[in-house]
């Protein structure tokens, strides 16, 4: 039997919403060790995702083309644990945990790969298809820890929850407020933009909302247009919020309708009613993962559209099957998956979310179906 950890090292390289998908890793180690001490490294940009989260000692931030981070690392916790089992994740546990390096992976090490067999304590196999965030669950159990809960948790500062209060009090706070995010880096995420505007504008004039638009600081210029054409004007926050302030305001909006980023899995973390919209990506893997879904719950396997509890996953499987089938797919081009989701059906599941008992209240869960 290993010795009980005291410290661990979590290391998500790839995407910001990768880092959201790792954390319930912590409460999984923590739960057996409640002492052990935990680092993390993420890719550069997302340290303000975990740095105000008091379940983490360290954050360090990976700089591509710079390997100084290694050197801070090396064999500087008891455990070491990565999501992912390509090169630069592998490299990153393979030389900082003193006892046992876990990386996951749904491929088998290649024969060219052999180091890693040679470097790392355990190889975790995954299956193909299951939800992401549940990754977490195959390297817990690895690590000889059963899982009860499968939560990710965000945390932000006071001055966080002073700026989101500054932005929003003159609409009367951000618990008036609804935040949609409809853009992203690539393209084929992407629902046509007047489309939003009329969603934006139907949620505001039926429920009395504020109408509160988030994005990177590059989407600034396309959502001032946009906004141009909206009845209700909205709140325009393209770039001004870092990542935990953006979680604050998350956890506080009435609900969050959104595309495939990292911000919608932000939100799934902050137990906001959600409305999501997939194109080609699977949602059997990458769907918003509600927190008070069982450890054993898994996606449908099928795609398409479907409801988990508070969450709304919009999938139109048909298009999406032909999407995907489409090789290569070109990320900088809009897709027919997306322009298959209609105005009515993301009005519609945000009638249906808005209609179900706050999952950020005490009880509410234990009353909200997990799969109506």
């Amino acid at each position: 039997m290993s010795r009980p950890p005291k410290s661990a090292l979590l290391t998500s390289l790839r995407l910001f919403g990768d880092v959201v998908l790792m954390l319930p890793l912590i409460d999984m180690i923590r739960q057996d060790h409640p002492e052990c001490a935990i680092d993390m490294l993420v890719p550069r940009g997302a340290a303000d995702l975990v740095r105000h989260d008091p379940r983490v000692r360290r954050v360090l931030e990976q700089q591509r083309g710079r390997a100084g981070y290694m050197l801070q690392t090396l064999f500087h916790t008891d455990w070491a644990l990565t999501q992912n089992l390509c090169d630069r994740s592998a490299l990153s546990v393979a030389f900082a945990g003193r006892h046992r390096r876990f990386a996951a992976g749904t491929q088998p090490v290649r024969p060219r790969d052999s180091w890693k067999r040679l470097f790392l304590t355990d190889i975790v196999p995954l299956r193909h298809g299951k939800p992401v965030i549940k990754w977490c669950v195959s390297l817990a159990q690895a690590a000889g820890i059963e899982p009860r809960r499968c939560e990710a948790r965000l945390h932000w500062s006071p001055s966080d929850e002073s700026a989101v209060a500054k932005l929003l009090d003159p609409f009367g706070g951000a618990e008036r407020c609804f935040v949609l995010h409809g853009f992203s880096r690539y393209p084929y995420k992407e629902w046509p933009i007047e489309r939003w505007v009329t969603v934006s504008d139907s949620i505001a004039r039926q429920r009395g909302l504020q109408p509160v638009w988030t994005g990177a600081p590059s989407d600034a210029e396309r959502m001032r247009i946009a906004a141009a054409g909206a009845v209700v004007q909205p709140v325009q926050l393209a770039g001004v919020l870092g990542l935990s302030a953006i979680s604050c305001l998350l956890s506080r909006a009435r609900i969050y309708l959104g595309v495939d980023t990292a911000v919608t899995h932000m939100a799934a973390a902050c137990n906001v009613p959600i409305v999501a919209l997939y194109g080609p990506t699977p949602t059997r893997g990458w769907a918003p993962w509600n927190n008070f879904a069982p450890v054993e719950y898994d996606f449908p396997h099928d795609g398409g559209s479907f409801r988990n509890g508070h969450i709304s996953t919009i999938q139109d499987r048909v298009t999406h099957e032909r999407d995907l089938a489409a090789e290569p797919l070109d990320m900088h081009r809009p897709t027919a998956s997306m322009a298959a989701i209609s105005v009515d059906e993301v009005l519609a599941e945000a009638a249906h979310a808005l209609a179900l008992p706050d999952p950020r209240l005490s009880d509410a869960s234990l009353d909200t179906p997990l799969v109506p």
